[in-house]
């Protein structure tokens, strides 16, 4: 019987290769001979780990601000691919929300800024095409500031200059038209495939402001004002910003869209270069998950994009997470099988730091059960 392991990094804890070692660990222990590790990703923390597991290439350290104006080194990986130097980097990287502390003052200070120096310095040094992942981010500023960052300059509805220190989306009315048209034309021959970790919309219920907000410290009342500002901003630029994952990143898939990058699923991206669909293919159980399964899963999250390829090619599927949210029967029907692998009542930092432990021993269980009814 041959399992793969196609598991999703742990926040804080874990990456998808080092989870995917501990569940193989409890599945040897459990009698089986050996299993697949494939490291996966789904455009949020850690797909450029995953991605240079398959890859040859080089981890090279540039400078830019980061969500909180600071100066930062961001690692960026470079490759070759079809003669093009490649460059790929996580948004998280420059503008993360792990391990911060926030706030409603976070919501109002935080923003995008680095990215578009970053894509400058990247594009001064010969990068052709950029693959920028784009998840796991502090900001909810539409990547307006990453549109400052390239040289377009924002006003507010008194013509005022909007400076880079703020979250622009907060006062925006309206950009000049002579810069945002210059900056389309300057990084036009650099091709931007943007990675979204969720296809969420840029706005509505499913938007980034009213489904991840709350989570990077906006109140109520400053949701309702950034939910406006949203479509206004989609009015001014006369583009449709309702696409799956323009609402990524804190609605920086907006941002990139009017940069003229392309936005694609994180996980369509990372899982063609693994060949992820025909491993699946070759495997007779598939072991996917991820820290918390809860109904942010279904917005194209790590494992429930595993399922659907699974049940595609009818091969059973089941998930580990070290959170599950009960009662959700949308999220259940995707998997034969979701399981916490908790063993008592913890801390979440104790839980955090054996994560390693109970992934194996979850796995050594479930697997104990199946070696016996399989023989």
């Amino acid at each position: 019987m041959q399992m793969l392991v196609a598991i999703d990094s742990f926040k804080g804890s874990l990456s998808s290769y080092e989870a995917g070692k501990a569940v193989s660990r409890g599945i040897i222990h459990a009698g089986f001979p050996s299993c697949e590790i494939c490291a996966v990703a789904d455009g949020g923390e850690g797909s450029v780990d995953a991605l240079m597991r398959h890859k040859q290439g080089k981890m090279q350290m540039f400078s830019c601000r980061n969500a909180f104006h600071q100066l930062t080194e961001v690692p960026v990986f470079l490759f070759t691919e079809d003669n093009e130097l490649c460059a790929a980097v996580e948004a998280a990287s420059i503008y993360g929300l792990h391990g911060q502390t926030v706030s409603y003052q976070t919501v109002e200070v935080t923003n995008t800024y680095g990215a578009g120096e970053l894509i400058k310095l990247l594009a001064g040094s010969g990068v052709q095409k950029l693959l920028f992942f784009l998840g796991g981010t502090i900001t909810s500023d539409a990547g307006l500031g990453m549109l400052q960052g390239l040289g377009v300059k924002l006003y507010d509805a008194h013509d005022h200059l909007i400076p880079a220190t703020v979250n622009p989306l907060f006062s925006f009315h309206h950009w000049d038209e002579e810069s945002y048209r210059q900056m389309r034309v300057a990084y036009s021959s650099l091709k931007i495939i943007v990675g979204c970790d969720v296809n969420a919309p840029l706005y509505g219920e499913n938007g980034c402001i009213w489904l991840y907000a709350s989570q990077k410290g906006a109140t109520p009342r400053q949701q309702e004002l950034l939910e406006r500002k949203l479509h206004e901003l989609e009015a001014f630029s006369k583009q449709d910003l309702m696409k799956p994952g323009c609402g990524a990143g804190g609605g920086s898939g907006a941002g990139f869209l009017l940069a003229g990058a392309q936005l694609t699923s994180g996980f369509d991206l990372i899982s063609s270069s693994l060949q992820l669909e025909e491993r699946i293919r070759q495997a007779d159980m598939i072991i996917t998950g991820e820290g918390g399964m809860n109904a942010q899963s279904l917005q194209g999250k790590l494992p429930i994009c595993v399922a659907e390829i699974a049940h595609r090619l009818q091969k059973p599927v089941i998930a580990f997470c070290g959170q599950k949210e009960s009662g959700n029967e949308a999220l259940s029907a995707r998997f034969d099988g979701i399981f916490s692998i908790q063993q008592g009542v913890y801390s979440l930092k104790e839980a955090i730091d054996h994560t390693a432990e109970y992934l194996e021993e979850s796995a050594y269980q479930y697997f104990r059960l199946i070696r016996h009814f399989s023989s």
